[in-house]
């Protein structure tokens, strides 16, 4: 009787290590490839949603623009599967505000987390006051209105993450986010400032939408 106790007791203990052990799994934060590898799957769900219904006088990239801008709207069925598709996101960037401490609930602020910042990054110092701000002194705008391919590359933190949000944003909403500067450039004043600016037509969806576009944009700028 003993002997079965014991046997019993020691498969218990086992199962008890196994659960805690997946549980630490999950709650790892991805590595670099994986990360890159998941915003290029969740994009490619994207674009199929999407091409379900662009119109075809625009380009997928021009569509995403016009949903973010609420200048065409987007059926609920089609917000739905496009929240679905986001939640490997939303659970890395669970994951990565645990680790860093940061107290990130509403769900705009979460899904910009996610696309905002990589597992490498260093959440106190990936942007500057001058990432998301165009100003004619430095160059980036020649007019009132925006032409990526007249916007020069010079490092990440200004030329690059300009660029970036500029395709994922469009040039209205760009203009919002670099007005609205938040006092502190702490990874928790950006996702607020982003999600803030990217939800106003779909709210979370357009969050996503956006930001997949710019994290992507960013891996290809680093990976260059």
């Amino acid at each position: 009787m003993k002997k079965i106790f014991i046997a019993f007791l020691s498969i218990f203990l086992f199962s008890c290590q196994k659960d805690t052990n997946t549980n630490i799994s999950n709650d790892k934060v991805l590595t670099q490839k994986a990360y890159y590898v998941m915003l290029k799957d969740i994009s490619l769900q994207y674009d199929l949603i999407l091409n379900q219904t662009k119109p075809n006088n625009l380009s997928l990239s021009e569509y995403k623009i016009a949903l973010i801008s609420g200048k065409i709207g987007l059926s609920l069925s089609q917000q739905s599967k496009i929240l679905n598709a986001t939640q490997p996101l939303i659970e890395y960037a669970t994951n990565l505000s645990k680790k860093n401490s940061l107290k990130i609930e509403n769900l705009d602020s979460k899904i910009a987390l996610g696309g905002l910042y990589s597992p490498n990054d260093d959440l106190n110092s990936k942007y500057n006051v001058n990432s998301f701000q165009a100003t004619t002194e430095s160059g980036m705008i020649k007019s009132n209105s925006f032409d990526q391919k007249q916007i020069l590359k010079t490092n990440l933190e200004s030329r690059e993450v300009f660029d970036c949000a500029l395709a994922a944003l469009g040039a209205d909403a760009l203009w919002a986010l670099g007005g609205s500067a938040a006092a502190t450039w702490s990874a928790a004043a950006i996702t607020t400032a982003f999600s803030a600016i990217a939800k106003r037509a779909l709210g979370p969806v357009g969050v996503a939408i956006a930001v997949i576009t710019f994290g992507l944009c960013i891996s290809h700028e680093l990976n260059d």
